[in-house]
């Protein structure tokens, strides 16, 4: 199978993820248990799969992507904050990218980070464990605090525990 054949698959969703009634979730797109994609907000494959891991949610209005050579890889217990956009990136696990901020195709991002909002990190930038990642250039500012990270943590659970109350109201949406 070709990958223009593979990226018009349907997408792999647990049975208890979340799709928002208006969400978009289109080609070679696997999604695991307790994971969400929010209102207004565009997953999809282009030339590359994308995967979104355990309990990782996609806020309103935004995107993940893959792009063709990067796959977009988010681990478990991700979360997107608004407006947010992950091109054909690998996210380790327990990170938050807040608000507006955009990663580009080849970024690499450790667990336990946090890329701040309206930040911007830079094509093929690697960013090590329990960051925080500011500016327009995606600079490395400091470590993260035990309390930015439990941050991360409670962002994720609160997600998983919405999602789970519009499962129960609404169904998958989709």
């Amino acid at each position: 199978m070709s990958e223009r054949e593979r990226d018009m698959e349907n997408p792999q969703l647990a049975d208890d993820a979340f799709l928002a009634p208006n969400a978009d979730v289109t080609g070679n797109v696997t999604m695991a248990a307790r994971s969400s994609v929010w209102f207004s907000s565009i997953v999809r494959s282009n030339g590359a799969p994308v995967s979104l891991g355990v309990g990782t949610d996609i806020q309103d209005n935004s995107l993940v992507e893959s792009v063709p050579g990067h796959p977009a890889q988010l681990g478990d217990y991700v979360s997107l904050g608004h407006g947010a956009t992950v091109r054909g990136a690998m996210l380790d696990d327990h990170i938050l990218i807040a608000m507006h901020a955009v990663v580009e195709p080849g970024c690499r991002i450790g667990s336990g980070t946090i890329i701040a909002a309206n930040a911007t990190l830079p094509a093929n930038t690697t960013v090590p464990p329990n960051s925080l990642v500011i500016g327009t250039e995606g600079r490395v500012l400091r470590e993260t605090t035990e309390a930015e990270r439990e941050r991360i943590r409670l962002t994720s659970s609160h997600y998983m525990e919405l999602a789970s109350q519009y499962l129960a109201r609404i169904g998958r949406g989709h």
